[in-house]
């Protein structure tokens, strides 16, 4: 039998060690790779990365001596090996469009006429990019 706090320990510290890996997935394994791949668990020293496709998952059995170097120089963390396992790869969701911010207010001149402060009024007209308009 083993304490749940030693089993607890362990479990910590490989989710510590693939959370670094995953941090640093993309300078890791490079921008195709990582758009492909999600490492996902370390196991007994071995980093299992899951792969959109089989042929994703053979180029990390391929490229596995050089991401072990990459995992070890870049995240700190020492494997024995890399494998690749076919599955479906999480993807963050897509970004939303930023509207753009509004450059010009839409102020009907009348009513920055009606602003009874004429320091107000000029301001207000500044900034609605009527400048040269008449205070009223």
């Amino acid at each position: 039998m083993r304490r749940v706090g030693d089993v607890l320990a362990r479990s910590n510290r490989q989710m510590g060690q693939v959370l670094k890996i995953r941090s640093r997935w993309t300078e890791i394994a490079g921008e195709v790779l990582s758009a492909h791949t999600e490492p996902v668990v370390v196991k007994a020293k071995v980093l299992q990365v899951l792969c959109d496709s089989p042929a994703w998952a053979q180029q990390v059995g391929i490229l596995s001596a050089t991401l072990q170097e990459q995992v070890r120089k870049i995240a700190g963390v020492t494997l024995t090996k890399v494998e690749g396992r076919f599955g479906m790869v999480r993807r963050p969701p897509a970004r939303k469009p930023v509207r753009p911010a509004v450059t010009r207010p839409d102020i009907d001149p009348a009513d920055i006429d009606r602003i009874r402060d004429r320091s107000l009024a000029a301001a207000v007209r500044a900034w609605a990019g009527r400048e040269g308009e008449d205070d009223g």
